[in-house]
């Protein structure tokens, strides 16, 4: 018995394919740009590009009506504009598998720059949290115009140590050729390739416990009064504009409450809570769980793919309602948003007098005061979402007192041996 499949709005884009959701029943979309061309969702998520033919393009179809040749592909292996023209290939009643010879007699190759665009980009977009951050790293080893199947290891050693005589840290040129080396293999799974050149690829060694960053009490106690001040002439500058505006009959625009702006609250809240920047740009106030004074980081915009659940101590929950205010938002309502803060960030740095000390710290700050405070470095984990203890270890030089205690059991150990 066929399976049925129920009708939804017709898909215009691939954006617009992305967004599609599993439900209860699977269903399909048509798709407007080539005729008979269908989105396939089924409950459990898989996406499908079907070609149901009609009554008048059985005729062009018949020899293929049985066969899988009418599923064009799955998302998101295959695109939206991918799936557009096979489909009309199909239609013509071309074989759209076989590349068709150019005008001088020599196929076409696939080259790094149209696997990028035409297959990696919209996988990155549809399963990574920062594609554009990984595309980027791609671009940079300027092999764009070369043949996948021409892309050799010394190519990318070359390039890395061009890269190491300008002083690039190894942590950057190691997420650099891992992103590379992950885009190759990612086409051997897709049969584009037959090997990955980059798989003997040994990465730079670096410091797996570098001394980390983090706010003493006195920088704390600044960067707090420095926000604080802000907030405080961002209100006087608007009371000030609100009585030119007065004067002349202007609208007057809205008053500023405690928070000016999103900067102090996005700084407390990651003090505080541990959170990435990404992870404050992707909260929703339905993450927010007032009662139980629970924030919840869902997998989807986490950097390690896993939901966890962060408790919130009373300065965050006090962060979290003053930046709320009385009118409790819709749960997908955005927290703070996609908002770049990096130069208020600077401004407050400086009036703060506080150097060398990225956003990124804040969440160091966050771990080493726990850390120091004898909480188990396994609790920490688990608050700051790492996958793994190895990462969490960068800290343990924080706990002197366990070390003495663990190396005191040494004390008086060769007198008294000694002695028996």
């Amino acid at each position: 018995m066929a399976r049925t499949y129920k009708r939804r709005s017709p898909v215009q884009n691939h954006k617009d394919a992305q967004k599609a959701k599993p439900e209860a029943a699977p269903y399909q979309r048509k798709v407007p740009e080539a005729p008979g061309l269908v989105l396939r969702v089924e409950t459990n998520g898989t996406k499908t590009w079907k070609l149901v033919p009609r009554k008048d393009q059985r005729q062009v179809l018949q020899d293929r009506i049985n066969s899988k040749r009418l599923t064009m592909g799955t998302m998101p292996v295959m695109t939206y504009a991918m799936a557009v023209d096979k489909a009309l290939a199909v239609l013509r009643g071309e074989d759209p598998d076989d590349l068709p010879d150019s005008p001088e007699g020599i196929e076409p190759v696939l080259t790094f720059g149209r696997y990028l665009e035409k297959h990696y980009q919209p996988y990155l977009e549809q399963n990574h949290s920062r594609p554009n951050e990984t595309a980027a790293y791609l671009k940079a080893f300027g092999l764009a115009d070369t043949a996948l199947e021409e892309i050799r290891l010394a190519d990318v050693e070359t390039w890395r140590l061009t890269r190491q005589r300008q002083n690039r840290a190894a942590s950057t040129l190691n997420r650099q050729c891992s992103a590379f080396k992950a885009a190759l293999q990612r086409a051997v799974e897709w049969d584009l390739l037959d090997a990955n050149p980059l798989a003997k690829l040994k990465l730079l060694k670096v410091d797996r416990r570098p001394k980390v960053r983090y706010l003493t009490d006195q920088e704390e106690d600044r960067l707090v009064a420095a926000l604080k001040a802000r907030d405080a002439d961002m209100r006087a500058a608007r009371l000030r504009g609100n009585d030119h505006r007065r004067q002349r009959g202007y609208e007057l625009m809205p008053e500023l409450g405690e928070y000016a702006d999103h900067l102090t609250p996005m700084v407390m809240l990651a003090l505080n809570c541990g959170l990435r920047r990404g992870e404050l740009w992707n909260l929703n106030w339905g993450d927010v769980d007032f009662r139980r004074k629970m924030l919840t980081v869902h997998g989807e915009g986490a950097k390690s793919k896993q939901t966890r659940h962060v408790p919130l101590n009373a300065t965050a929950v006090q962060v979290l309602k003053t930046w709320r205010g009385g009118v409790h938002p819709l749960p997908r309502r955005p927290i703070f948003g996609r908002i770049e803060i990096k130069k208020p960030w600077a401004v407050v740095l400086k009036a703060a007098r506080v150097e060398d000390f990225r956003f990124h710290d804040t969440r160091h700050t966050f771990a080493s005061r726990l850390v120091m405070a004898g909480i188990p470095l396994n609790t920490v984990r688990e608050l700051l979402g790492h996958a793994s203890i190895d990462t969490t270890l960068i800290y343990a030089h924080l706990a002197p007192d366990n070390l003495r205690e663990a190396v005191k059991v040494l004390e008086g150990g060769g007198s008294a041996k000694a002695d028996s």
